[in-house]
């Protein structure tokens, strides 16, 4: 008769036969599950990954942990607190995790010979010992050779606290899939030092994430047996010895004295190299999809031409990453005021900027598709990492035996984590770029150079110290691309002769996503002062307009006699000038002959006169006689009226309102200006703009930029527009 039952782990056996899953079956190689997960749009993803974040409880179970789970737990300021994330173990684990140690135990009661339980380690596992606590307590000891250089913040070694909570949560789901032979309880202790803001204290540097992290993971098992070097830091950033810390967690029971395996099962992992990946991939993920949107604010700011946008061109090169990100640039250039504005001015005249956007602009949908592929992809490498049991021996106890293989070896993590900052380094250059444009007054289509708001550019440079921050922070995020897994040394006696690298790739990736927030801050920043530069920009002109049609009204319009002037008919061609000229290129002292605009209007007054071949002795029809009496007035009024604007401007009562109110882009420049409190930027004024740029470089670390900048793609349906 056959027989089937189920055992500690989980496994299925029929009479000595195993019996296979439907799912196994149909995808046996793990690529069909991988697929599935990258279905649905990267936004609808990043959605979700915000909505976890947002949760209070993350329920570990071993196989359902995502990355925005462990950023929650890694920056949790109080886990029991109203603002903290607690952690709760899956009871339906307890038992499969109880069989692997139990399993451990008996099979070293019988004599059988296991890869750190009965033996040495690593290069050295030819040495036998029956003294399996001993041993456990000896690879402790010897692995906690990290440096932390305590005293001055220069010289600390430190991993960061958010590095350490992440990996002891990763670790704790690693272990509940019940493979490893450890205690339950222990886990239950890590889990309480979380949830009570007790946070072990773990070398920076020390790891090659090959044999997992056994460096770092050596001193939370420090914690947990009680080691005298052991540190951790409690809720109030107090510094705690093991004792202290045990009591303020509530552990009771003292500490543990590690059974075979156990401290092979706390060590001998990759959770420090995937839990800082995990963070990482959460904030990159965030920043990806914002510099999608920053691209198309500075399409706006630019009156670029929107057609780089036409889902057609996108579809006809196939990348998912490409179409996605035109998709939501076209959402937010779709009906965008700046765009409509951009149109008239185009078809007004087609010659005043290039047929085509330079590649800044034009191609940044292009540029950024296959950056979103890459970190969308590590995304779901690390998600697969820290749901994977990656220690060594395996305890199978279904077939009553350890395997012994190499999935502490972090290659995904250094790949994957390699991969994401060579992306990120590519979204810093295209931001670096379209800031430079965005600077430059020979590509800016109007703009001020360096953004200077102020009245005096010969006292105003704006932009300029941040333009050169900008190629220091591209510069940098340009080395830090290398690659780290080209740099592999073999290690312990040639054993760990290849190992990934991870953690510090992980590390190196953690900085380059620091400093492409410091990017994306003063990008952010010049894009809304270029926003209001617009609307001041659309102010001034008209009241430029209103004052040349005013001093027409007056100086063109009537002869001497009262009778009326040919140079009337000059009026139209006199506003042309005005619509077509840059304000910034003159506002400055718009009466200057040396500037532009007097230049251009008084060639319209000489192009008119010798049209009408005119007669200077004729004063009732000579538009030669009337240029005087015309540019007397405006010298008069314009310069009047141009600071009566800057005033309105300055006190925020223009006549004509801000633009980017109508604009998909608005909850952004709402976030800059009116949440993270920044100003208006002018060298009149003390304030610098790095003191702007920190305002919201700090929001963006706090996470405060998460709601406006979904806010901004709300409504889009996650479809490009129809094709018509």
């Amino acid at each position: 008769m056959e027989y089937a039952h189920q055992n500690g782990n989980g496994k299925v056996h029929t009479n000595g036969f195993c019996m296979k899953p439907a799912a196994a079956v149909e995808d046996p190689l793990n690529w069909g599950t991988a697929a599935e997960t990258l279905k649905g749009s990267h936004l609808d993803e990043v959605k979700r990954m915000v909505a976890d974040f947002r949760k209070p409880v993350v329920r570990l179970g071993g196989e359902s942990l995502n990355i925005a789970q462990v950023a929650a737990v890694a920056v949790a300021v109080a886990a029991t607190g109203s603002e903290g994330v607690t952690v709760e173990l899956s009871e339906s684990a307890r038992g499969g995790v109880e069989e692997s140690s139990k399993w451990v135990m008996e099979s070293m009661n019988q004599g059988t010979d296991s890869y750190g339980v009965t033996t040495g380690f690593g290069a050295t596992s030819h040495r036998r010992t029956k003294q399996g606590n001993a041993l456990q307590k000896e690879l402790i000891r010897f692995l906690n050779a990290g440096i932390f250089g305590k005293g001055r913040e220069e010289t600390c070694h430190t991993l960061p606290q958010s590095s350490t909570r992440a990996a002891m949560l990763v670790r704790i789901n690693t272990l509940l899939q019940g493979y490893s032979g450890i205690r339950f309880e222990i886990l239950e202790a890590i889990t309480r030092l979380l949830n009570s803001n007790i946070t072990p204290c773990l070398p920076l540097r020390g790891t090659i994430t090959a044999s997992g992290d056994l460096v770092p993971l050596s001193y939370i098992a420090g914690l947990l047996t009680g080691r005298p070097n052991s540190r951790a830091v409690g809720p109030d950033g107090e510094s705690l010895n093991a004792e202290e810390a045990f009591g303020l967690a509530g552990i009771d029971g003292g500490f543990f004295e590690l059974q075979p395996k156990e401290g092979l099962a706390l060590v001998n992992g990759t959770a420090v190299g995937s839990g800082l990946a995990s963070t990482v991939l959460f904030e990159a993920n965030i920043l990806t999809v914002l510099s999608e949107v920053l691209s198309a604010i500075f399409a706006e700011v630019m009156q670029g031409k929107p057609e780089f946008t036409d889902h057609l061109t996108h579809k006809l090169k196939h990348h998912p990453g490409q179409i996605e990100a035109a998709a939501i640039m076209e959402h937010i250039l779709d009906g965008s005021a700046y765009v409509k504005a951009a149109q008239k001015l185009h078809e007004m005249d087609p010659l005043q900027k290039p047929k085509q956007d330079r590649y800044a602009l034009r191609t940044s949908p292009q540029w950024l598709g296959p950056q979103i592929e890459v970190i969308r992809a590590s995304t779901k490498s690390i998600e697969r990492e820290i749901n994977s049991v990656n220690d060594n021996p395996l305890i199978d106890v279904s077939r009553n035996k350890a395997l012994h293989g190499g999935n502490f070896q972090g290659t995904p993590i250094g790949v994957s984590m390699d991969n994401t900052r060579l992306a990120i380094a590519s979204i810093g250059k295209l931001m670096f770029a379209q800031f430079s444009e965005l600077v430059n007054d020979f590509y800016n289509n109007g703009l001020p150079s360096n953004l200077s708001g102020g009245r005096n550019p010969s006292l105003d440079y704006g932009f300029k110290g941040a333009e050169i921050a900008m190629a220091a922070y591209c510069s940098e995020l340009q080395f830090l691309a290398n690659p780290v897994t080209n740099h592999v040394q073999s290690a312990e006696q040639h054993n760990q002769d290849v190992n990934s690298l991870g953690l510090i790739s992980s590390r190196k990736t953690a900085e380059a996503v620091d400093i492409l927030k410091l990017m994306s801050s003063t990008y952010l920043v010049a894009l809304c002062q270029a926003i209001d530069l617009r609307h001041l920009e659309e102010n001034l002109k008209n009241t430029v307009k209103n004052t040349v049609s005013q001093a027409v009204k007056k100086e063109l319009t009537i002869g001497m006699n009262g009778e009326l002037h040919p140079s009337r008919f000059c009026e139209k061609d006199l506003l042309k000038v005005v619509d077509r000229e840059h304000v910034f290129a003159y506002i400055d002292d718009p009466c200057s002959a040396t500037y532009p605009l007097m230049q251009k209007l008084r060639q319209v007054l000489v192009d008119h006169a010798l049209m009408n071949n005119d007669d200077l002795r004729n004063s009732s029809t000579s538009i030669f006689l009337k240029i005087g009496a015309f540019e007397d007035e405006l010298k008069n009024l314009l310069p009047k009226e141009v600071e009566s604007t800057r005033i309105a401007f300055d006190n925020g009562n223009l006549a004509i309102p801000n633009r980017i109110k109508e604009c998909r882009s608005y909850p952004l420049y709402k976030f800059v200006r009116e949440e993270s409190e920044t100003e208006y930027l002018t060298g009149e004024k003390v304030t610098s703009p790095g003191e702007e740029f920190d305002k919201v470089f700090s929001a963006i670390c706090e996470g405060k930029i998460i709601d406006p900048l979904l806010q901004c793609l709300g409504n889009w349906d996650g479809t490009p527009l129809p094709i018509c």
